[in-house]
């Protein structure tokens, strides 16, 4: 009878033992699993970005072709060159990103066809423009760049829409992996627990006869609860890794990426404290993003970067109270019994920021490669942030005088438009046109009527209210939309404007330069128009009386 029991009881273990390791091995791979699951939705969200690259840069040197055309500015012509000769290189990223995809390397090769063919209609056009001047090159343009210009469109929307379905299909594989450990610590642990007991009473009888085995028994229970525990912890910080990494892909500002990341470590290390820094653009410093948790020092606002060793060496970098070099940024002493690990944000080669904890050695050794995970899906967030935001801004933005370009200013007028008018509320137009500029740039150089231009729109942004919207509508004219202004305060406004200009000094190689004059027309919605069309062509028309009654003046539009 003791032999059998015995027996049964070293059966019994080690199916415990073999399940629980089966528990811990689907654990794993679960988990490997999930990571490859993000990595593959980083990846068509990365490719995404390098389509939507293609066509801003694709647009860019469009842009800057017309702006040289218009305006015969070489600098035009050098953003020109400088965006199409980018093209190519976007083009090999994107397409070494997708070189295991025989149908989204299909649709690129389609895509740069189309990109090509387009770039060599700019330059055709360009050619034009040397040998016949304006009328030749908009001789030049075609219904075959509508058409090319359509291609690339579908073409590349073809292709996101394809990424979009891979991550549909991604993120249902993600769901399925975190089913699959549910289902297996739901199946695994119960049956365990049936296995540990059924041992447990077996140990029981046998400590009746043999009070020796008393202790092993208890302490062998101890060792399978205490894995059990590991277990479903493990399994619920992986979930929580997995949600926010899903999460941050889905970000729109880095300050939604700090709340879910101090979420997280709140979660995973409750008695942590920690602070999140970021690169400022200098990159010399760093500044204070996100503070969670107790701490025996306070964080500064702003750390130099090389008081950093893990931004110095660019890995992680932990010390204690006796063992390590300790960062500056921390303090002179740490507690005693606290440990304080920096892992530095790296995205792409750059350094984006870095995250600071403070807690046990215990607590942060057990949780390291689920801390640098999480930073490794922080940074590459950031990088992806940081690139959307280049792109929308360079999209909208006026390189020479960083104002609002003309495609915004359509878009902006007619937004603000509907929303005064729903509202009941004014609203006013300026033209704003500087005077003789022609002139002066035959007189001064091109460089010259840059430094004017660039000038000019510094001074319409410090001069106008947050809610205003200044935009460069084409070589020496800009368009300043005034919501919820009536013509007497736009009147007014561009009164202030026209004696700043002549006030304006504008320096250019060591000396000033002649000082300029504007004329302004003012038009104002309802009276002037009730569109967008209306109510730009009664300012311009307004403008152009102004030119025509001397220049330097103001001239309100004449009621429909």
């Amino acid at each position: 009878m003791n032999n059998d029991t015995r027996q049964r009881s070293r059966t019994g273990l080690i199916m415990a033992a073999v399940i629980f390791i089966a528990i811990g091995v689907g654990v794993v791979l679960g988990a490997h699993r999930l990571i490859m699951d993000a990595s593959s939705v980083t990846h068509s969200n990365e490719v995404i970005v390098r389509i939507d690259e293609l066509e801003a840069r694709l647009r860019d040197a469009e842009a800057a072709q017309r702006g040289y055309l218009l305006t015969a500015n070489p600098i035009f012509l050098a953003d020109y060159r400088n965006a199409s000769e980018k093209l190519p290189g976007i083009y090999a990223d994107l397409r070494g990103r997708i070189h295991d995809n025989p149908a989204q390397l299909a649709r690129a090769q389609s895509l740069w066809a189309h990109v090509q063919q387009r770039a060599r209609q700019l330059a055709q056009t360009l050619s034009r423009y040397r040998e016949g001047g304006l009328p030749a090159a908009q001789a030049a343009i075609d219904h075959g760049v509508i058409e090319s210009s359509t291609a690339i469109r579908q073409q590349a929307e073809a292709m996101r829409e394809a990424e979009v379905i891979l991550l549909v299909q991604r993120g249902e594989s993600t769901h399925d992996s975190a089913n699959l450990l549910r289902e297996l610590a739901l199946l695994g642990i119960p049956i365990g627990i049936l296995v540990i007991l059924s041992v447990y009473r077996l140990l029981v009888l046998e400590i009746r006869r043999r009070g020796q085995a008393e202790g092993e028994t208890a302490q062998a229970n101890e060792q399978l609860q205490v894995t059990l525990e590991r277990v479903e912890l493990r399994s619920t910080e992986l979930r929580a890794l997995s949600n926010y990494g899903s999460m941050l892909q889905s970000c729109a500002q880095p300050e939604e990426a700090w709340q879910l990341t101090e979420s997280l470590f709140a979660t995973i290390l409750p008695d942590a404290a920690g602070s999140i820094y970021r690169i400022r653009n200098s990159q010399d410093h760093a500044e204070l993003a996100a503070q969670w948790g107790e701490t025996a020092q306070v964080s500064p606002e702003m750390i130099a970067v090389d008081a950093c060793w893990a931004l110095r060496r660019g890995q992680p970098h932990a010390t204690d109270a006796m063992h390590g070099a300790r960062c500056t940024h921390l303090g002179a002493e740490g507690a005693v019994d606290s440990t304080d690990l920096c892992v530095p944000l790296v995205a792409q080669g750059a350094q984006l920021g870095l995250l600071s904890l403070s807690s046990s050695e215990q607590s942060l050794s057990a949780h390291r490669d689920i801390i640098e995970a999480a930073v490794e899906k922080l940074s590459m967030a950031l990088a992806n942030l940081s690139l959307q935001d280049r792109l929308r801004q360079q999209s909208i933005r006026d390189p020479l005088t960083g104002l609002f370009n003309r495609r915004y200013l359509e878009e902006s007028a007619t937004r603000e438009l509907a929303r005064c008018a729903r509202r009941g509320l004014p609203l006013s137009l300026l033209m704003l046109d500087i005077d003789h500029f022609k002139s002066f740039n035959d007189l001064h150089g091109h460089a010259g009527g840059d430094t004017v231009l660039a000038q000019f729109g510094k001074l319409l942004q410090t001069i106008t209210r947050g809610e205003d919207i200044v935009c460069r509508y084409g070589g020496e004219e800009f368009t300043l939309i005034l919501p919820e202004a009536d013509v007497e305060a736009a009147s007014a406004r561009a009164e202030a404007i026209r004696l700043a200009v002549e006030a304006m000094q504008v320096p250019y190689l060591g000396k000033l330069l002649p000082k300029v004059t504007v004329s302004i027309g003012v038009a104002g919605y309802p009276a002037h128009g009730q569109t967008q069309e209306t109510l730009m062509q009664a300012a311009d028309k307004a403008l152009y009386q102004a030119k025509r009654a001397g220049r330097n003046r103001i001239e309100i539009a004449i009621g429909m």
